[in-house]
């Protein structure tokens, strides 16, 4: 018997929790963590709070039977405390037993709000300020009923547990559907949250008079009593989609030649603005009677006291066309994609333009051949107007009568009367480069008495004319002038690739334009609309300095043959007719005691090249008086020049044969200026060179105050003159007495033209595109200024950080389209603003008086928000009358539009039998209505009763409806007294 085995028995601990009770005693622990339970009564809920205050959200994970679940607490963050506990239809008594969600359900401030953010419909659906909700994590669907009560259940008794009075919610159905069932346990109270989404409306939910029996009937069930009547909220909706009346339909932004119209001057000079069809997808019009009693109103399937122009209240909310196309986003997006194109123009045009491209004294045939020579009476003498056999004419996209307006838009001077002539201030400066260059002997500038050749030459030859090009509000974004050539060129070159034919159209263009650049250098003709002097590598683009070098091209070479005609005695009538001022240039007048000296010099060592005489200075050696010399300008440079440059000099490295190298390459200008000075004055030294052009470089004695025997004060070289074989001293004895006129040529006008053009002609599309994306953007920027409307505050803000954006993104050379992407992408934003902004005001407003209301403009602004926005006295002010007018338009052109009397309304209808024509159809004034069925009913039915039996503490019941189209849900919030049950 000892030895008897006792069988293993399996005994269930019923000490260890089971997955149901961990589920519980984690949503308990959470509720503990974020001290929701006892929580104080918060004060009344005011009107907007739900829409103007923020939501805070808590949330945290947690897990049941292998499903992963998220627990959330929204909390509505009111901006003060208050004492006032003062709620409708309830006493201060019944207050105290009453949860914080009690109240809020019977508080109408915020019926019918419309909250983006995620689960807060439930505020929507109930009106409470805060609350709990469970979902599923992954994004799973709770289906199954079973599931759905254990998950409600848990819920129920973890926040009674907990003693936390916050409404509760399980999430179920489909995410879409938005299915919340929850409950709120108070102290001697229960309020079940129930839902009901149905796809079918059933025919007695059409209306108020059948949701006022089923409230009614819920409320009653096992209670046998009679109810006060209850209160009523009502809000319909109406859309109006069908923009059909031009009065207040935004037109879209249009061109004549988008048409095949003619050209117009205004039309190539501005580039498009506004979208291409109306921005505006809907108006949404929302129509209120808040907290009315039921008696009051009659809503059933025969008759109706809801008509929107009996509402107190209106609301009006707008939706917007997602990202609408908008023309001048469209055209800067486009040309950037052709900023990305490597094809050649010869690929693009065939062979005719690689010919065209050769320099040759042939006619040109193309349009320009006739542009140039119909119009201009200095070329029509020169060139021939028939075009030669062996030339090919480059033929593409654009027409012959539209490609020769836009030429003639880019030269105007090429016409007789152009009605597109630059302003004053390019021509002027034009004028001023080619006089003062005639002036100065062609080959340079006079240098100042005061200083030194180089620097003050420099100043002299930059003018001031660049900067009276350059508009003040946008300084600092490297482009151009406004309106000047290559701003002209850019826009057209927009129209061009939009419109005209694309890539065949821009290099078309492109073709035709370096064809007049060399036809125009050939000739002598300045190129309009370009700044004078130097290019400006500071300011502005490089297409326009290449232009600068043409037309400072053109102005050297007409002063250098100037010149050379005069020294070989060609103009000698004309010099004695125009006075002495060559003479007294080159010839300078001695008195007694220097005609004495000069008559010992021989006839090879005269002075010759002389400007004029110095005031102050003398020679170091003899006395003589210092005369300045005719030197030659500095070498104009573009920007790629001076970088190619620097290249060099940095190639070259940093030994003793480099130094020497550099030096040398940078005497080129020295040794011309050395020449020039010892022709002027063949008794210098070094020393007087060094006093004149360099005097940093010459060290006065101010410790003496001795003077020479010519009145000078004594001085001596800096000690890096004093270096033993210093480039200056190389230089200076290497240097011959040469006038600046017989020197070499330090700027090679012909070889430099040749080089621009050259450099014009050799682009790829994609290339020439980069060349003109700034101006064209810096263009498209001043269009965004000009169509900027007051009513947007932020806008100036936010145009001024693109404004910066675009001066950073002009500075290089090569530009980096990734900048001008974003930058684009910003004007395209601000672009949709603005049309959105403009099709508003012309729907809200009867004419342009009204849109400058201030009134009207804060209207729009709110709207502009996306949120709805109250319409000032409803119906009866004049924002409402324009609304109620735009909504009888639409019916108007539905009714007459339809065939047979079945018209469409300006929106679908909330039932389902009648049809759009019978909701546009009034039987009892035998005309049709001003607002089409509404698009969406919702109803809010409030109501105190006992329950679940009369002996029972009145507790708040709410019922929120909503038909929308073809669904109904119904959201019910219904208490009962847990203590006298």
């Amino acid at each position: 018997m000892n030895n008897v085995e006792i069988e293993d028995v399996y005994h269930h601990d019923f000490t260890t929790a089971s997955e149901w009770e961990v589920f519980i005693a984690r949503l308990e622990e959470l509720i503990h963590e974020w001290k929701l339970p006892q929580r104080r009564i918060g004060p009344p809920l005011k009107h907007g709070d739900f829409i103007n205050l923020p939501w805070d959200e808590t949330s945290d994970k947690l897990n049941f039977a292998d499903v992963e679940f998220r627990l959330k607490h929204f909390k509505l963050r009111l901006e003060e405390e208050t004492t006032d506990n003062d709620c409708i239809l309830v006493s201060e008594e019944q207050e105290d037993c009453w949860t914080q969600c009690q109240k809020d359900v019977l508080n109408a401030s915020n019926d019918f709000v419309q909250l983006d953010q995620n689960h807060l419909e439930i505020a929507r659906y109930y009106g409470i300020r805060e609350f709990l909700v469970l979902v599923p994590s992954k994004k799973s669907s709770i289906l199954d009923e079973t599931r759905i009560k254990i998950l409600l259940s848990s819920l129920t008794i973890a926040v009674s547990n907990a003693r936390c009075e916050l409404p509760a919610f399980v999430q179920a159905q489909e995410s879409w559907q938005k299915f919340y069932l929850g409950v709120n346990v108070g102290k001697g109270s229960r309020m079940h949250l129930n839902m009901v989404h149905l796809k079918k409306i059933p025919p007695h939910c059409r209306h108020l008079t059948g949701l006022l029996s089923l409230f009614k009937q819920k409320i009653n069930e096992g209670c046998g009593i009679q109810l006060d009547p209850v209160i009523v909220s009502v809000r319909l909706t109406y859309s109006l989609k069908d923009w059909t009346s031009s009065t207040w339909t935004q037109e879209p932004p249009d061109f004549d030649f988008l048409q095949g119209e003619t050209l117009g001057v205004d039309e190539l000079g501005k580039l498009p603005f506004g979208a291409t069809f109306d921005p505006i997808k809907e108006f949404q019009l929302f129509v209120s009677w808040p907290e009315i009693c039921e008696n009051v109103v009659v809503d059933s399937e025969s008759f109706s006291d809801l008509e929107p122009l009996s509402a107190p209240e209106w609301a009006l909310q707008v939706e917007m066309v997602p990202g609408p196309a908008c023309l001048l986003g469209e055209y800067l997006s486009n040309f950037l994609l052709l900023c990305s194109n490597p094809k050649s123009l010869t690929d693009i045009l065939g062979d005719g333009a690689a010919y065209a491209t050769d320099n040759d004294n042939q006619s040109i045939g193309s349009a320009f051949n006739i542009l140039t020579e119909s119009k201009i009476p200095s070329i029509s003498t020169v060139v021939h107007r028939a075009t030669s056999k062996s030339r090919k004419n480059v033929e593409g996209p654009i027409t012959e009568d539209v490609l020769l307006p836009i030429l003639y838009f880019v030269f105007p001077d090429a016409e007789g009367k152009s009605r597109a002539a630059y302003m004053s201030s390019f021509s002027s400066v034009d004028q001023g480069t080619s006089s003062s260059s005639s002036t100065s002997g062609g080959v340079g500038t006079s240098s100042t008495v005061s200083g030194g050749g180089s620097t003050t030459t420099a100043e002299n030859v930059s003018g001031a004319g660049n900067n009276s090009s350059i508009d003040d509000q946008w300084r600092g974004i490297k482009t151009c002038a406004v309106d000047s050539l290559v701003w002209r060129l850019a826009v057209v070159a927009a129209h061009c690739a939009y419109n005209l034919g694309g890539q065949a159209a821009l290099a078309q263009l492109w073709h035709e334009f370096v064809q007049e650049v060399r036809f125009r250098w050939e000739k002598g003709i300045m190129l309009p609309g370009v700044g004078a002097g130097f290019p400006d590598c500071v300011r502005t683009c490089l297409l326009h300095q290449k232009l600068q070098m043409i037309n400072c091209c053109i102005a050297r070479k007409k002063a250098r043959e100037e010149v050379e005609r005069k020294v070989q005695g060609m103009d000698i009538n004309a010099d004695s007719s125009a006075g002495d001022s060559e003479e007294d240039e080159f010839f300078e007048c001695l008195n007694e005691d220097e005609g004495a000296q000069g008559r010992h010099q021989l006839l090879w060592n005269r002075p010759v090249g002389r400007l004029a005489k110095h005031p102050t200075l003398r020679l170091v050696q003899t006395g003589e008086p210092l005369y300045l010399p005719v030197t030659q300008d500095p070498v104009p440079k573009t920007e790629d020049q001076l970088e190619e440059d620097a290249q060099v000099m940095m190639q070259l490295g940093t030994d003793k044969n480099a130094s020497e190298m550099r030096a040398r390459l940078m005497s080129a200008s020295l040794l011309s200026d050395m020449e020039s000075f010892k022709a002027a004055n063949p008794s210098a030294q070094l020393e007087d060179f060094i006093r004149w052009y360099s005097p940093r470089d010459w060290i006065e004695d101010s410790e003496s105050n001795d003077k020479d025997e010519w009145g000078q004060t004594p001085g001596k070289l800096s000690p890096r003159m004093l270096i033993p074989n210093n480039p200056w001293a190389s230089t200076w004895t290497s240097a011959q007495p040469v006038p600046a006129y017989r020197q070499k040529r330090l700027f090679d006008d012909t070889r430099e033209a040749e080089k621009v053009i050259h450099f014009l002609t050799n682009k790829r599309l994609g290339q020439v595109g980069q060349l003109l994306l700034p101006v064209l953007t810096h263009a498209a920027l001043v269009a965004l200024h000009e169509k900027k409307t007051s009513s947007l505050q932020g806008l100036p803000d936010v145009l001024q950080a693109i404004h910066s954006r675009l001066q950073f993104a002009t500075k290089p050379i090569q530009q980096k389209l990734q900048l001008y992407e974003d930058i684009i992408r910003d004007m395209e934003s601000v672009e949709t603003l603005v049309a959105q902004m403009n099709s508003l005001q012309l729907k809200l407003s009867d004419n342009e008086g009204d849109a400058q209301d201030k009134e009207l403009q804060a209207f729009v602004v709110q709207l502009m928000r996306g949120k709805e926005v109250s319409v000032p006295n409803g119906p009866r002010g004049a924002l409402g009358n324009r609304i109620s007018k735009m909504f009888s338009d639409a019916q108007k052109a539905a009714h007459t539009s339809s065939t047979g009397g079945s018209g469409s309304g300006g929106g679908s209808s909330g039932g389902g039998n009648s049809s759009d024509s019978d909701a546009m159809y009034d039987p009892r004034s035998m005309a049709f209505k001003p607002f089409p069925a509404p698009t969406c009913k919702e109803f809010v039915l409030r109501a105190m009763a006992p329950r679940p039996s009369p002996t029972s503490i009145a507790q708040p019941q709410r019922l929120y409806v909503s038909l929308d189209k073809d669904n109904i849900r119904m959201a019910g919030a219904f208490s009962e007294d847990t203590i006298f049950y």
